[in-house]
């Protein structure tokens, strides 16, 4: 992987990839998931990002490989790594370009970075992460 610094802001490596960081929201909420890597177990994102499209935050979709893709899409994630090229091509949500979503730690596929298509679009972007990439630990396991 090539040596990078993360930092709270979007940038552009050597490599062509995109580093995101945000800021974790207020975690004291007892009902709040946070969401963990399953590979690495770095934190991800947690229930009070989730975000509806579609009417939903959670989709199952399958690509065209065949493979069955179940997630939940978020408004934020961090220690995530995103790719920089945009595919318009079988996106699942209309208007919406996809990027691949990875673990900034282990490098794991975990889903999908959405990025509007053009600049007329309310929403700007959003998370699509794969159910089986995160695991959820309650508020009150002492997360």
């Amino acid at each position: 992987m090539p040596d990078v610094t993360y930092l709270n802001a979007h940038w552009y490596d050597s490599h062509e990839v995109l580093m995101l960081a945000y800021v974790k929201t207020d975690r004291n909420d007892k009902n709040r998931q946070s969401f963990h890597c399953a590979w690495c177990g770095i934190f991800i994102t947690d229930s009070g990002q989730l975000f509806r499209i579609n009417g939903a935050d959670s989709h199952s979709f399958v690509n065209p490989s065949g493979v069955q893709c179940n997630f939940r899409t978020f408004h934020h994630c961090e220690n995530v790594i995103v790719h920089h090229d945009l595919y318009f091509e079988h996106s699942w949500f209309s208007g919406f370009g996809w990027r691949f979503l990875m673990c900034a730690r282990c490098l794991h596929h975990l889903g999908w970075k959405y990025d509007r298509g053009n600049e007329h679009m309310d929403i700007h972007g959003f998370f699509g992460v794969l159910q089986e990439a995160v695991e959820s630990v309650s508020a009150d396991d002492g997360t």
